[in-house]
């Protein structure tokens, strides 16, 4: 059965409903408040008077609404992001973003989509731009992990072995590797004992990137220290066939490093899919 369109003037209701909806609210008084001269005269013919509010005003209640809710979803998918910023500047961020990419689609948990690189882009030289942009990578991270589908983790049977070496592991979507510049996953662990909206100063640039597995569990997200060469193994295993992976780490071991190596990488590649970090096997034979 098709469904017919909608009669023109409902369309045409709707397209200016929905421009008042997305009319920006204005920053200048240190408030967001609507800008009700912004709507369309007709939109505002629309709505109607009450006994204690305009049209104007009324459809400024909806407007303020849907910016709150907007900025709501992307406060939770971006914690770590907005407390380095405080709630202020992350949201005008979140609207400028929101604009170049109106949502649309009928989940709110999509909206955020893509906010990563567009902050990456937008951010201003003022912001501590290193510790931003690695910010909105692990609460990426975080957001997908906790969207990823169930997935088996691999468990590896005597016919795998033979054609390990060539073949290509892929990670679970419900786990992900992280390289941390500064110490933030320890910040976004303290984040509910540190009230208000206030930015939080960005922590000092650790001398040693950090490693960490992220795993989903039931009960929450897991986080698990690595070795520094564990977690480039992990990285490099994720990209290229097991035997390119050690042949490339090798080459970037130091000799101290390099002679342990066989020994570390068997552990540690052992290790992950213990952990249920590999999906499954592909290639190789």
């Amino acid at each position: 059965m098709i469904t017919p369109p909608p009669p023109a003037w409902l369309a045409a209701l709707q397209d200016r409903f929905g421009a008042v909806l997305r009319t920006p609210l204005a920053r200048a008084t240190g408030t967001l408040t609507a800008v009700v001269v912004a709507y369309d005269p007709d939109a505002v013919r629309d709505a109607r008077d009450a006994h204690n509010a305009t049209a104007a005003e009324r459809l400024a209640v909806y407007n303020r609404q849907y910016w709150f809710r907007l900025f709501g979803v992307m406060q939770t998918a971006f914690p770590l992001t907005t407390r380095l910023l405080g709630h202020w500047r992350f949201n005008d961020y979140a609207a400028r973003f929101l604009l170049a990419h109106p949502p649309h689609h009928w989940a709110l948990d999509r909206v955020p989509d893509g906010f990563a690189p567009f902050l990456a882009e937008a951010l201003d030289p003022s912001d501590a731009r290193e510790a931003l942009v690695e910010a909105a990578r692990i609460d990426t991270a975080w957001r997908e992990l906790f969207r990823a589908p169930a997935v088996a983790p691999f468990r590896p049977t005597a016919a795998d072995a033979a054609r390990l070496l060539d073949a290509r592991l892929v990670p679970s979507p419900a786990t992900a590797l992280v390289a941390e510049h500064f110490p933030l996953l320890e910040l976004k662990a303290d984040l509910a004992s540190i009230p208000g909206e206030a930015p939080v100063p960005a922590p000092a640039r650790l001398p040693h990137p950090r490693w960490w597995m992220l795993l989903r569990e039931p009960d929450g997200v897991r986080q698990l220290p690595l070795a520094p060469l564990e977690g480039e193994l992990l990285a490099l295993l994720a990209r290229h066939t097991v035997r390119d992976a050690l042949a490339r780490l090798e080459a970037a071991c130091t000799e101290a490093e390099r002679d342990a190596l066989p020994s570390h990488a068997q552990r540690w590649l052992a290790r992950s899919v213990e952990r249920g970090f590999w999906a499954t096997l592909r290639g190789g034979g």
